[in-house]
């Protein structure tokens, strides 16, 4: 038989083409969720490689993993900050915040991260097309690539900032290395698999236990390890993987108390520890539950079963190559007490390889058995629409999912479409509100009372039911039982949309257990003053509660804080100014302030008919003189100048008394 050799398109444009599509797919949803992030493992990797780029340290002082990714990720960090201070995002690195758990200030830091993610995992796809062409032929090759392109499980964990994914690049390449020696003996195959399998365990510890494809490829190659010059290339493919591994993880060695520390706390955690996907040592059924339930799919897991018998019997070097990195690798994770399945990325694209190998050894027994050859062609497109459209489809559900806004997301646009007159509190990012001044996020919402919100003017609450516990549910009970649901988020085992479940909730006006100074008057039959809050203290950037405060006394030079309740009682259709002047005890002006009501986030021309408005009115005074001063305060129309007319030619709004 002839051996094909492939021509330019097969060797440049369908690799590029394969890497194209895979990368698309993994990029897809690199923004998915963010603000908020998902996946627990995110925050604590990035969080190394923020710390190496901000202290300007290239050890990342912690090996819970290797150094491989934290390295690529630094550069990436850097990357991105030299980016973000061009674009005036940054001052330097010093501006990334160190901590982004479960929600990150930093969006687009995720992004360039994720990326970096799925470039490596991308690159698995032609690798694996190269691997399956080399151990097998052209078909296996670009069947097992397609496969793994649209493989759900490979393309959700590409788009995370994790090890996971990009270890299995590295396998895929070590084992091609391990075909090569099996094939020919040849220096290059040892090398190739050597550095790749130092690069495997240089960003995943686990991904070492593939080590015996390599032995077994030697002896397939050799028949048995002599002490000739065989065994002296086996000696160096393993000198050449301790290099990769030290020389990505150089600090195993310049750390090693550290090093050998975090080596000892992944034992103790995976013999002992108490979560994860599942737990307890042999777990046979979970592993194989996952893997016909998500991981492969049961068409892949059939054409496994059935396609191995008929593939050993003609290809049994390279079953027992792939199976040798297969078995330990699984061996390794089913003795933990402790199971990830993310941690099966790794020797996942090699059960994918198997599997298409077995769909096309199918084909080409029914060919032997059958005729036409028509039947042939036609048994692979059926065996490769098995293992290709599931996964495909599981791929498109995903990306589905993941491209619907996450439900907090949802919750502060919503909030922010609300009548924004009163004050809100939410259990979300300050980074999702902008300028929205009269938007407090708060940690809990249980935090205060129901009385407490009523009496401060707060109208809607944006629930988020992930920080809820089994010490404030009576709190937020009664919170809910007095509220209308706006609306309400689904959980997320409804598989609806990304996020917890939550709601906004409205909590009406309350005016009579609110607590302001009652001073009303009424300015063109259009804006009624209610009242007041005053109290000495710093310009706030939020319209933050005074809880009733009356205190008009203060020393020279000493800010006030000012809050005035509002009553819209028109539309009125334009952006009023409120001005404030103070004046002395000789009638003369010593100090005011001119600025639109609510001039941050939600002027007067936006205001609802009946609508209750809390503005600020904090004041900047200068070191006055001890006395009494009265504040007359105003409403005009910045357009022309013309004055709202008030009751009384000078409205008082109250007196203050200098110290």
């Amino acid at each position: 038989m002839v051996k094909h050799r492939p021509n330019w398109i097969e060797r440049g444009i369908l690799p590029l083409g394969l890497f194209i599509v895979a990368l698309a797919l993994r990029v897809w949803l690199v923004g998915g969720s963010l603000p908020y992030v998902e996946h627990v493992d995110e925050p604590a990797v990035l969080e190394v490689a923020i710390r190496m780029v901000r202290d300007g340290d290239f050890s990342p002082h912690i090996f819970r993993y290797p150094s491989l990714y934290y390295d690529l990720l630094a550069a990436t960090t850097k990357l991105h900050v030299w980016w973000g201070v061009a674009a005036g995002l940054y001052r330097s690195d010093q501006d990334i915040p160190f901590k982004n758990n479960g929600v990150t200030s930093v969006p687009a830091l995720y992004i360039w991260g994720r990326t970096l993610t799925a470039i490596l995992g991308a690159a698995s796809v032609p690798a694996i097309l190269a691997l399956g062409r080399r151990m097998f032929d052209r078909r296996v090759g670009l069947l097992a690539a397609v496969a793994l392109m649209v493989t759900a499980f490979h393309v959700t964990h590409s788009h995370y900032i994790t090890v996971d994914a990009p270890t299995s690049l590295w396998v895929l390449l070590c084992i091609l290395g391990a075909w090569v020696v099996a094939s020919d003996g040849s220096w290059r195959g040892y090398l190739l698999a050597g550095v790749a399998l130092g690069l495997a365990a240089g960003t995943k510890y686990n991904a070492g236990a593939v080590v015996p494809a390599i032995m077994l490829a030697h002896v397939i190659h050799w028949h048995r390890a002599s002490l000739g010059r065989p065994f002296l290339m086996l000696v160096a493919c393993g000198a050449v993987s301790i290099l990769a591994f030290l020389a990505t993880t150089p600090y195993a060695l310049l750390d090693m108390q550290t090093f050998l520390g975090d080596l000892r706390f992944n034992a103790a955690h995976y013999a002992n520890g108490g979560h994860g996907d599942f737990v307890g040592t042999w777990p046979f059924g979970a592993y194989a539950y996952f893997y016909w339930d998500e991981g492969l799919l049961p068409t892949v897991c059939l054409l496994l079963l059935v396609g191995l018998p008929v593939l050993a019997r003609h290809r049994p070097a390279q079953v027992s190559v792939l199976l040798s990195a297969i078995i330990p690798a699984q061996l390794l994770l089913l003795s933990y007490a402790v199971h990830f399945t993310r941690n099966l990325l790794p020797i996942l694209p090699l059960l994918i390889l198997l599997a298409a190998a077995g769909a096309v050894a199918l084909a080409d027994e029914i060919a032997r058995r059958v005729r036409p050859r028509a039947a042939q062609h036609a048994a692979l497109a059926i065996l490769a629409a098995a293992l290709v459209i599931p996964q495909a489809y599981n791929t498109y559900k995903h990306l589905d999912y993941w491209s619907r806004p996450h439900t907090m997301v949802v919750a502060a646009e919503d909030l922010k479409k609300l009548p924004q007159g009163a004050r809100s509190a939410a259990e979300l990012p300050p980074t999702l509100f902008g300028g929205r001044v009269a938007i407090f996020p708060l940690k809990r919402i249980t935090a205060q009372s129901l009385a407490w919100y009523r009496a401060n003017g707060f109208r809607y609450l944006a629930v988020n039911d992930d920080l809820r516990s089994a010490e404030d549910d009576a709190a937020y009970a009664q919170i809910r039982a007095a509220a209308t649901v706006v609306r309400a988020f689904p959980p997320r085992r409804a598989g609806v949309q990304p996020g917890p479940s939550g709601a906004i909730l409205d909590l009406g006006e309350h005016l009579d257990e609110m607590r302001f100074v009652r001073r009303g008057m009424s300015f063109g039959g259009q804006i009624a003053l209610l009242g007041y809050e005053i109290k000495p203290g710093e310009l706030r950037s939020r319209i933050a509660p005074l809880e009733g405060a009356d205190q008009r006394e203060l020393d020279p030079g000493q800010p006030v804080q000012i809050n005035l309740y509002w009553r819209s009682l028109s539309a009125t259709g334009v952006d009023y100014t409120l001005f404030i002047h103070v004046i002395d005890a000789s009638g003369a002006r010593v100090a005011q302030r001119d600025l639109p009501l609510r001039y941050d986030d939600y002027p007067s021309s936006r205001w609802r008919t009946d609508e209750l408005v809390i503005d600020r009115a904090d004041m900047a005074l200068p070191s006055l003189p001890p006395g009494d001063y009265r504040l007359i305060i105003g409403l005009y129309n910045p357009a022309n100048g013309a004055a709202l007319p008030a009751e009384v030619p000078e409205p008082e709004l109250l007196t203050l008394h200098v110290r």
